[in-house]
């Protein structure tokens, strides 16, 4: 789609749907950066060779050298489908260090590594094949405020997309950017879930639920969907397209039920 700006009855330029969406997206991470105090923010679309969307300030250059080297925290969220934050508040780790991956630092210079000291990559769990990848990097670790942020304008930038690309053109990615919105909404319920029962802010519930997929190795979303229809006893919110449908397997199901189970029962004291 092409759009033509008029002043009067003069052209001024033309612009395309793309251009309009890329200018929205960058706003969009402008907002975050600010509502965070972060020196930067990215956006990726993972549909076979990652690749930036969308950057402002420091993402701009290190989101593009993390995809181009094969390293950083941008790949470890993608490849453990999981929401990343470095360092990790449960642990003494040290602050983000981007100089520790040598083909990372050989293509990132001192200039744009300079302040960094905490990363929150969002990756992975969206439903589809084509995860969106929203990486935050900041003066400072990241507090429990900075992560919740992150979970609403993950869910908000994915709509954006969604809408960029079908104004592209793109109907077909569109439709699964939105399916991805979807089942982010059902995750955003299995949190509530975690928190209603055992008190957890919503960076603690969703670490919940990521341990436990990793520990019994099923796809997060799956779990979500099996905990929600679980506890529920109805069907969890689907997408009009069938084939997009998560139908969680009987492993699945008894996991959610476990892990109920587990979140559920008061722990006895000594």
């Amino acid at each position: 789609m092409v759009v033509t700006i008029r002043t009067g009855t003069e052209e001024a330029f033309v612009v395309t749907a793309r251009e309009y969406g890329d200018e929205l997206l960058r706003r969009l991470l402008d907002h975050a950066t600010t509502a965070t105090g972060a020196l930067g923010a990215g956006l990726s679309l993972a549909d076979g060779t990652p690749r930036s969307v969308a950057a402002v300030g420091v993402a701009t250059v290190l989101d593009r050298a993390q995809w181009t080297s094969g390293e950083g925290p941008l790949w470890d969220a993608l490849r453990d489908h999981r929401r990343l934050v470095v360092p990790d508040p449960d642990s003494a780790d040290e602050p983000f260090r981007p100089e520790r991956h040598a083909a990372l630092a050989d293509l990132v210079g001192c200039d744009a590594l300079a302040g960094v000291r905490g990363v929150v990559v969002a990756a992975g769990e969206w439903g589809g094949e084509e995860p969106l990848v929203f990486s935050l990097y900041l003066d400072r670790p990241a507090d429990a405020g900075v992560v919740a942020t992150v979970d609403e304008y993950e869910s908000l930038l994915g709509g954006a997309l969604a809408v960029v690309e079908y104004c592209a053109g793109e109907e077909l990615r569109a439709e699964q950017m939105l399916q991805m919105v979807a089942y982010r909404r059902v995750i955003e319920q299995a949190k509530g879930l975690v928190m209603a029962s055992t008190g957890d802010d919503a960076a603690a519930a969703f670490s919940t639920l990521s341990r436990a997929s990793q520990h019994f190795n099923i796809r997060l979303r799956n779990l979500a969907v099996a905990l929600v229809e679980h506890v529920g006893r109805a069907p969890a919110e689907r997408p009009d397209d069938l084939t997009q449908v998560v139908l969680p397997s009987d492993h699945d199901r008894t996991v959610a039920a476990q892990v109920w189970l587990a979140l559920s029962t008061p722990s006895v004291g000594p």
